[in-house]
This record gives structure tokens, C-alpha cells and sequence, in this order.
């Protein structure tokens, strides 16, 4: 699974996921995604976020519709609750 962090039109960020295909973060400063990387616990994935947010990649035009259809949701899409995330057999809560 890779995590891509892009800069939005109204200058935060987004955190774009490859297994999702979809945005799990948007609107968020970059104390969030550096908060967001830290809980990881790894240095080495701060230091991927903080070079990732020095990039200022921007978000593509459709990123952007993506985000508007994520506000409109409400949160960031969800994995079905069968369906196991990595080795450790973790499985998401539904709401």
C-alpha cells in the first residue's frame, strides 16, 4: 500500500491511498500529517511525510473532484468489515 501526501488548491493537504484509491485524509495542515505519520511510530515514516510535504506535490484535477465527493461523504471511504488489511489479519471497524 502506498501513501501519497499532495497539496490541495486551498493550500492543505491530502493523503492519497494506492489500496483505497481514494483520498483517506483531506483538508488537513501539515502539523496533522506530520501528528498522522508520528502515531506510526517509526521515525522513518516522519521523515517520509516531511520530505513528501516539502515537495508540495499537487493534488491532480481529479484528485480535486475526489476530495469534493469525500467532503460531500462526510469521511474518508471505508474497507468492508471481511476483508483483512496486511499480515497481521487486522480487520476495520464498520460504523
Amino acid at each position: 500500500m502506498a501513501w501519497r501526501i499532495e497539496k490541495q488548491s486551498n493550500g492543505k493537504y491530502a493523503i492519497w491511498s494506492s489500496r483505497a484509491k481514494d483520498y483517506v485524509v483531506i483538508d488537513a495542515d501539515a502539523e496533522r500529517i506530520e501528528a498522522i505519520y508520528a502515531d506510526k511510530g517509526a521515525k522513518v515514516y516522519l521523515a517520509s511525510a516531511r520530505a513528501q510535504i516539502a515537495k508540495e506535490m499537487s493534488v491532480p484535477e481529479d484528485g480535486e473532484a475526489r476530495i469534493a465527493a469525500s467532503r460531500a461523504r462526510g469521511g474518508p471511504p471505508r474497507d468492508p468489515p471481511d476483508e483483512k488489511i496486511g499480515a497481521t489479519g487486522y480487520t476495520l471497524e464498520s460504523e
